[in-house]
């Protein structure tokens, strides 16, 4: 779910991704707002069958506060000589973007290796030059690993989202500026939804909060991780592509804005498991988007960006994280 939440003193946007104890199909748990933010939860148990469905009680970008974000944008394009809002990806050079990992690990355990880091980053990269599926548009973004760090540290591993230890191992770890991504590697819970897979800070609040910029995702979401279903690195691609300025195919519902994507469906509520049937939203063109990575399904099924939010990522890049 998309959630507002306050880091500490400083607003960030926050987006994140949760797991439930599934002795049914997992439901998403709010995490708590404030502030500008995004965040897509989860629970207790690592045995879902599907990321959840959207909850009823937590905190929502509305309809209005999508919008302005969106007119932010346009101001924000216009402001750097930018047209706005393109109906296809942008063409030029690659964008090559530094990646600066944190694993945080604890007294009795280092975290996952360096070598399941990178592959990692290789199915991150990938996802974002097009692999997976041949549905999923090339974007200009390649990532890098600039650096590699291990802090042993378990109050920071285990830190709730937005709280006073998540902000100071921010603020102690961060590396580079709003053109870099710091990609924390840790054990990470969120208040009242035990354990999550991810979250991310979203590019609009780069430049203003830099030190608390980055993603966070939990150390069984990687490539042979413990979280069936989840393990297979997509969590990383989900919360990048927050981090690079989407939201949630299903944001809004039927009918608004959505997510401010022409070209992704509009649908009600996340997805669970892989429906390709599925279709919350009938009086509107297309079935559910459970192939996009910005849904909520299994990493088995999350295999495609749209044109349109490579577009949207694109402009979000120049607008707010351009050198």
């Amino acid at each position: 779910m998309i959630a507002r939440l306050r880091l500490g003193a400083a607003a960030a946007a926050v987006t994140g991704l949760a797991l439930l104890t599934p002795a049914v199909p997992a439901t998403a748990v709010p995490t708590s707002g404030g502030g500008a933010a995004h965040a897509c939860a989860s629970g207790t148990s690592p045995a879902g069958d599907a990321r959840s469905t959207r909850p009823d009680d937590g905190f929502s970008y509305t309809d209005a506060e999508r919008r302005r974000i969106d007119r932010d944008l346009q101001r924000a394009l216009a402001k750097r000589g930018q047209e706005g809002r393109s109906a296809a990806p942008r063409v030029g050079a690659t964008l090559h973007i530094p990646v600066h990992v944190h694993v945080l690990g604890s007294k009795g355990s280092k975290g996952p290796t360096k070598k399941r880091v990178r592959e990692q980053l290789r199915i991150l990269d990938a996802a974002y030059a097009g692999a997976q599926s041949p549905n999923n548009s090339v974007t200009r973004f390649d990532f890098y690993l600039a650096s590699f760090d291990r802090v042993r540290n378990n109050t920071w591993r285990t830190s709730v989202i937005g709280g006073r230890d998540d902000v100071a191992m921010r603020k102690a770890l961060h590396q580079g500026g709003a053109d870099a991504l710091n990609l924390y590697i840790s054990r990470p819970q969120s208040p009242g939804a035990g354990t999550v897979l991810g979250w991310a800070t979203s590019p609009h609040e780069a430049r203003k909060t830099t030190v608390l910029d980055g993603v966070v995702i939990h150390q069984e979401s990687l490539p042979g991780g413990d979280f069936r279903g989840y393990n297979r690195g997509d969590t990383a691609v989900h919360e990048v592509g927050h981090w690079l300025g989407l939201f949630h195919t299903f944001e809004g519902g039927c009918e608004g804005p959505g997510d401010l994507v022409d070209d992704t469906p509009a649908q009600s509520e996340a997805s669970s498991a892989c429906d390709e049937a599925k279709d919350t939203c009938l009086a509107q063109p297309g079935t559910d988007p459970v192939h996009n990575f910005m849904d909520y399904s299994v990493d088995d099924c999350m295999n495609s960006f749209t044109p349109g939010q490579v577009a949207r990522m694109q402009d979000n890049w120049l607008a707010y994280r351009t050198p």
